[in-house]
């Protein structure tokens, strides 16, 4: 696994073919996904190893370089007693306490047995586990929507937010080592709504939160905080290995500044085009990173309406283009 070029530009090195996959690649664009979908629910889906393994490997046909636990953010608080309510369409909803207390991981067998399903089946392909930022767990404990809420919070007590976020930051901690120990080789924290905060509440509430995480993580680390145009000179502060960027951001940019693995951009609303525009785009993106280490990723999620045919195309291109 070392050898991997995915591990290897996790890294810092710069490799041959660029290594790709993508944000929610095992989902609901995929038919054989959405034939599982109709027999059980979400939360059944994520709870059942065998399942949660199969759909987890599904995106390996498209000849992606790693793979990501098929999973959910919200799913570590189901070690503090949340009740979680899954529907099509819309935003999950989240029922606990703001003084839930956290004394540890538990109730969650059935994600280390999917990891093990999934690295007997392929050892040869990196894993990677994730987990979802303190501050955008909190977003879904403040109601999520627009955020309103979570933010009038913050402005007006940062002290209860801030020992909010030391119980989610603990977690979030564990919950990546969990994933780690059972037997992933990297993670991704998603930091999905820092785009929401202004610099100045990102780095009095947020940010010392973040690097805690990354101090604490002894294995390949990946941060993606979306839409983080106004952030990322902060970024430098963080010991992550690798920096997800959306397509706000430049990649050549962010490098310049942290001097880091980056990974992205493409906008994935290009995945609904045609070819010859996923081509063009494509091979700007690569241009830009043609002497930096670089992980092909999208802007966000893949969406459900994408034609894996064109994930297939897209792959196939970067792989061709970046051999030579």
């Amino acid at each position: 696994m070392k050898q991997s070029n995915f591990i290897k530009t996790l890294k810092g090195e710069k490799t041959k073919p660029t290594p790709v996959w993508f944000m929610r690649q095992a989902g609901r664009y995929l038919k054989e996904y959405r034939e599982i979908k109709k027999k059980y629910s979400f939360l059944e889906m994520c709870k059942t190893p065998e399942l949660a393994a199969k759909i987890t490997l599904m995106p390996l046909k498209l000849g992606v370089d790693a793979l990501i636990v098929f999973s959910d953010i919200l799913i570590p608080l189901l070690s503090v007693g949340a009740k979680i309510e899954y529907k099509e369409g819309i935003q999950p909803k989240l029922n606990l306490s703001m003084d839930f207390e956290y004394k540890g991981l538990k109730d969650l067998e059935f994600l280390r047995n999917t990891i093990k399903l999934v690295k007997e089946e392929r050892p040869d392909i990196p894993l990677l586990g994730f987990a979802a930022s303190p501050f955008t767990l909190l977003c879904y404990l403040f109601g999520g929507a627009e955020f309103s809420n979570i933010r009038a919070f913050m402005f007006s007590n940062p002290e209860k937010f801030s020992s909010l976020m030391k119980k989610t930051t603990q977690l979030t901690i564990d919950y990546l080592n969990y994933q780690l120990d059972s037997g992933c080789d990297a993670v991704q924290l998603f930091d999905s709504w820092a785009g929401i905060l202004p610099e100045k509440l990102y780095r009095k509430l947020v940010l010392p939160f973040v690097k805690e995480i990354a101090d604490s993580i002894d294995a390949p680390l990946i941060y993606f905080a979306k839409d983080s145009c106004h952030i990322n000179h902060l970024l430098k502060e963080i010991e992550a290995d690798c920096f997800s960027i959306d397509s706000r951001s430049s990649l050549k940019e962010v490098y310049s500044l942290t001097k880091k693995c980056v990974q992205g951009n493409l906008d994935n609303a290009i995945l609904l085009t045609d070819k010859d525009t996923i081509r063009k785009e494509t091979l700007n993106i690569l241009k830009e990173t043609e002497n930096i280490p670089h992980i092909f990723n999208l802007s966000h999620g893949v969406m459900q309406q994408t034609d894996p045919d064109n994930i297939r195309f897209l792959v196939d291109l970067i792989h061709n283009e970046t051999s030579k």
